[in-house]
This record gives structure tokens, C-alpha cells and sequence, in this order.
């Protein structure tokens, strides 16, 4: 059984009488381990696509499971549990929390689960160390460099140890050598063993990626 699946994946929004289908009917699966690249423009679905499989949102129509769990009828209760035990995030603005530190950061996701402050601290720190964080622990985000924030963006998602990443836009706001730092961390991610998806619509970083989805208009081609 695939680690990741989706079946005719579709997601209205309504406004009204007016209807706007962001996902049309996408399936496709993703086996543990697997790094993927969801690629396509703007306005093509793939952020929906990504807060479906974040579980972030419910579908409209479809089914998606996650590890052998069909996630589409849980509860809004049981899918929070899902994300932050499972699922670990990297977004395009990084949402670190300007008035904590590197370390403080990172511990985030720890301490929403209730990890004793001295197992909390030890396993921000590898975390950051692993990112090549080790001379920054103390910095606040607005003493860091981009590249330098969204690697300890990457150490928050990793302090829970999930299974699952998902990279949306995790270079879009980056300089080419910070870019390249980022998507380094990310394949050593994947090296380690995790599952791997990264929505960009950056054509040159998906071709570094070794199999990838194209969505247009909120279907996959």
C-alpha cells in the first residue's frame, strides 16, 4: 500500500452562487520514502493541494490517505493530531516568531506536545546543529539571513521527528546561493529516509528533483 494517496482529490470554493474548483479530481500516490516535486504557475491548485495533504483542509469530493488512514473523514480534532505528530511544515515566509530565538523556534512543535523543557531543548538544538545552525541558536529571526531563517524553519519541522515534509514554495523568496543551502537540507532529508514533497513552480529547482507532478488549472497532467 502506497505511504500517500490521493483519489479524485477535488476541492470547491463557494462564494454565493458562485463556485471555483481549485482541485479537480487528482490522484496520484507517493510511496514512504519517495521525494516529489508538485510542480506548476500560480493559480494552478497546488497550495489547496498542499493543505489537503497537510491536512489543513478537508476536501469537497475524494479521498486521501496517509499511511494507510483515510484522513478525508477524520475530525478536525484528529487531523491536528495528525499534523503535529506527523506532518512536519516549510513554507515560503518561514512564520517564525520574531520575539523567539533560533532554539525557541524550534522547540515550538515540542512544546504544543507536551515534551519536558529539558528533552524540548537537547532536540531543538541537534536539530539546528544538523541545519548548520549550531553558531545561531541564540539569534532572533531578525538577525538571521533568509536562507539562515528557513533552515531553522526546516529544524522546526524536524524537532518532531515526522515522516512526512511538505516544502511549499521553500525557495521563493531566496537568493540562488540561499536556494541552493535549502534544497541541500531538504535532500538530505530525504536521504535520512523521510517522504518528501516540495510545491514550487520553479522549473529549474522541480529538475532537480527525481520524479514530479505537474498540476494546470487544478488538474494533474
Amino acid at each position: 500500500m502506497a505511504y500517500l494517496k490521493a483519489e479524485k482529490l477535488t476541492k470547491v470554493y463557494r462564494r454565493g452562487s458562485e463556485e471555483t474548483v481549485a482541485l479537480d479530481a487528482v490522484s496520484f500516490s507517493v510511496e514512504q520514502g519517495e521525494m516529489v516535486g508538485i510542480v506548476g504557475r500560480s493559480g494552478s491548485g497546488k497550495s489547496t493541494l498542499m493543505h489537503l495533504l497537510g491536512c489543513l483542509d478537508k476536501p469537497t469530493a475524494g479521498q486521501y490517505w496517509l499511511n494507510g488512514r483515510d484522513m478525508s473523514t477524520l475530525p478536525r480534532r484528529r487531523l491536528a493530531a495528525v499534523r503535529n505528530r506527523e506532518i512536519g511544515f516549510v513554507f515560503q515566509q518561514f512564520h517564525l516568531i520574531g520575539s523567539l530565538n533560533a532554539v525557541e523556534n524550534v522547540e515550538l512543535p515540542l512544546l504544543y506536545r507536551g515534551t519536558p523543557a529539558k528533552e524540548r531543548r537537547r532536540r531543538a538544538e541537534e536539530c539546528l546543529c544538523r541545519m548548520g545552525l549550531q553558531d545561531r541558536l541564540n539569534h532572533k529571526p531578525s538577525e538571521l539571513s533568509g536562507g539562515q531563517q528557513q533552515r531553522v524553519a526546516i529544524a522546526r519541522a524536524m524537532a518532531g521527528d515526522p515522516a512526512l515534509f511538505l516544502a511549499d514554495e521553500p525557495t521563493g523568496n531566496l537568493d540562488a546561493a540561499s536556494a541552493t543551502e535549502v534544497m541541500e537540507c531538504l535532500h538530505s532529508l530525504h536521504q535520512s529516509g523521510r517522504t518528501v514533497l516540495i510545491i514550487t513552480h520553479d522549473t529549474a529547482l522541480a529538475e532537480t528533483l527525481p520524479r514530479r507532478l505537474l498540476l494546470a488549472a487544478g488538474r494533474l497532467e
